[in-house]
């Protein structure tokens, strides 16, 4: 008897793997058994390794055990949900476990699916269009219980095009406030460059640093004495962008918007790719958008007000 459910409990006991990743496999693993129940008009239940194949014989029925072919078409019909390589990975481990303790063929040797030959089609990367940003910021202002610091945060986001972690890791001694420039040091091509600033927000930066009390070796941007997270920059942006009612975009889809917005309002390829960061002119052009609509010369006159709102309330805490 090779009850498949039974198989995948005795595995999960003895198997050295890390709690998520036998929840992960186990899931995957159940759901071949439902593939498998499926196809012989059973329950997973009833689902038995060795019983999965019958040869019809005037002598009686014959019994086979499952075979590579069936790996296969279930890889095929899970090609679009893009989880090949958990469902590959939870196979190979528990076909092996198999091979070793059951004694049962080694049929993942023989399986012909390829999973090179398949990857997930991406999507477009969302972005926000300028009228959509001025929304942001003007729930930002509406809903911030830390106006400053969060401006300054999407700011400098919106406006420089800077990767997450690189903005993160800024410190103070990082920032020349005379020429409004900063410099990174930790990127994720491990090549500093320099970003310069819009024209005004040195004196925002040094606003902050001063009614937070930072010194020269604090990161820009703390939370209780501790540098930010990504993951409270990722939960930020989600309130606000609920606040707005604008449609989910992730933190790194900033990037893709500054390179978009950057190209609409003729900059070269190149001068994008030198403020990106990238070592690769071929990254730069898969972070511009060739679906964006352009806006450049339309005047919207919601966003003028919303500006004006922006502008005057930052001015009024500058001036605190």
């Amino acid at each position: 008897m090779s009850n498949f459910l039974l198989k995948i409990d005795e595995y999960n006991k003895v198997i050295n793997l890390a709690d998520s990743t036998k929840k992960t496999y186990t899931k995957a693993l159940y759901s071949f058994s439902e593939f498998l129940a499926k196809k012989l008009s059973c329950s997973i239940e009833e689902v038995d390794l060795r019983k999965i194949h019958v040869i019809r014989m005037k002598s009686g029925d014959i019994f086979t055990p499952i075979n590579s072919s069936l790996l296969d078409e279930f890889l095929h019909e899970n090609v679009e949900k893009g989880n090949l390589a958990i469902l590959c990975s939870a196979l190979k481990s528990f076909f092996k476990y198999l091979y070793k303790n059951e004694n049962f063929p080694d049929i993942v040797s023989n399986m012909k699916f390829d999973m090179k030959k398949y990857k997930k089609e991406k999507k477009p990367t969302r972005i926000l269009s300028r009228h959509e940003i001025l929304r942001l910021f003007h729930n930002i202002v509406s809903h911030s219980e830390n106006l400053v610091r969060d401006v300054l945060l999407f700011s400098l986001l919106f406006s420089t095009g800077m990767r997450i972690s690189e903005l993160l890791n800024i410190k103070i001694k990082d920032i020349d406030f005379e020429s409004e420039m900063i410099s990174l040091t930790k990127t994720k091509t491990r090549a500093a460059r320099i970003v310069s600033l819009r024209n005004g927000f040195g004196i925002v930066i040094k606003h902050y640093i001063s009614v937070n009390n930072l010194s020269e070796t604090d990161y820009l941007f703390t939370e209780g004495g501790d540098k930010f997270t990504p993951g409270k920059v990722r939960s930020m942006l989600k309130k606000y962008l609920e606040a707005a009612k604008l449609p989910f975009v992730k933190v790194h889809s900033i990037r893709h918007s500054f390179a978009t917005h950057m190209l609409d309002a003729g900059s070269n390829v190149f001068m994008i790719q030198q403020l990106l960061g990238h070592e690769y002119i071929s990254s730069t052009k898969i972070y511009i958008d060739p679906n964006y609509t352009r806006n450049k010369n339309i005047v919207i006159n919601e966003q003028k007000v919303v500006y004006r709102a922006l502008s005057t309330k930052i001015g009024a805490l500058l001036k605190e």
